[in-house]
């Protein structure tokens, strides 16, 4: 990455790196290391496992300040709601981070579009300002980029998460519940995408994807729901 490409990013996300490899390694994708003839030493995947980590912890801790007497599952709902593939994905969006991540050409063309990618990097991110500028700096970036829609979640009533409204919705509407299968694993095991069909009656609604089969149901459980929902409209 060139010195202007470091400043730009760290204009967008508002962080000043002090070892700027943590953040040219947040922004490499697996599959530029085959590609590349650059030194790149390691992809992003060891800061996206502790950037989950992290934002659980960060995100779980702020729910529980803030949210006094909500029920334990509104907060995991809540928490769900956050922290899922699609909402941080969004962000990531929101940041432009795609336009800045080192991935193979191949890959690239979807890249802007793929939603686990995307929240990968976010992920990432935040793994990288926790090992450069510590845990406060970290709680700040994702407060201000991520946390800042808490609120309106709340406001909207929308504390059940997708899965439940899903089933609510096709049992009013069909009166049966709806069923998910995998229909296409990729990558290794430690690093795996699932996707995932949501059906009714053994008709295909929607599908999702995700880093866990949960995360993939509760992502075409999101999908089903605009897809029936741009019926009614």
């Amino acid at each position: 990455m060139t010195e202007e490409t470091f400043t730009k990013v760290e204009e967008i996300i508002k962080v000043k790196f002090k070892n700027r490899e943590l953040l040219e390694k947040a922004l490499t994708h697996r599959s530029y290391l085959n590609e590349s003839n650059e030194d790149v030493i390691e992809s992003n995947e060891r800061l996206e496992f502790l950037g989950d980590a992290i934002l659980q912890f960060v995100s779980s801790e702020y729910i529980f300040i803030n949210y006094k007497g909500y029920p334990e599952g509104e907060l995991t709902n809540l928490r769900s709601k956050l922290v899922n593939t699609t909402s941080l994905a969004d962000e990531s969006s929101r940041l432009n981070l795609g336009q800045y991540l080192l991935i193979s050409k191949g890959e690239r063309e979807t890249a802007m579009e793929s939603s686990h990618i995307l929240a990968n990097t976010f992920e990432s991110l935040i793994g990288a300002i926790y090992l450069d500028l510590g845990l406060t700096n970290c709680k700040r970036f994702i407060y201000e980029e991520l946390l800042y829609k808490t609120k309106s979640i709340v406001e909207n009533g929308e504390l059940k998460d997708s899965k439940s409204l899903f089933q609510e919705l096709s049992q009013e509407r069909f009166s049966v519940t709806p069923i998910y299968k995998v229909v296409q694993d990729d990558g290794p095991d430690h690093d795996k995408t699932f996707i995932v069909g949501a059906y009714i009656e053994n008709k295909l609604i929607a599908k999702g994807e995700g880093s866990s089969k949960r995360k993939a149901q509760q992502d075409a459980a999101q999908n089903s729901l605009k897809a029936l929902n741009n019926i009614d409209s």
